[in-house]
């Protein structure tokens, strides 16, 4: 991996989803700000592609680079449901 990039041990989880559409919102707030993420669902959100029905236990995680965790959170805390 270059200098340039994090590496994976600074990613952290800024968001837990059931279902993909507010994770896919989030993302898409911070990809407009300028900060790096990516989506990493569970077998069944990733397999079924399920995005509007949620599934007891099924989750889909947003991740950030753990430097932008202060800005991510105020960009998206009204889109953090389930977070804690």
């Amino acid at each position: 991996m270059g200098k340039n990039l994090e590496s994976l041990e600074d990613w952290i989880v800024i968001g837990k989803y059931d279902g993909s559409i507010l994770a896919e919102m989030a993302k898409g707030i911070l990809t407009d700000n300028d900060i790096p993420c990516y989506i990493k669902g569970d077998f069944f959100s990733t397999a079924y592609n399920i995005n509007a029905l949620s599934m007891p236990g099924g989750s889909v995680k947003l991740y950030i680079p753990k430097a932008f965790k202060t800005k991510a959170e105020e960009l998206i805390k009204d889109i953090i449901p389930s977070n804690e």
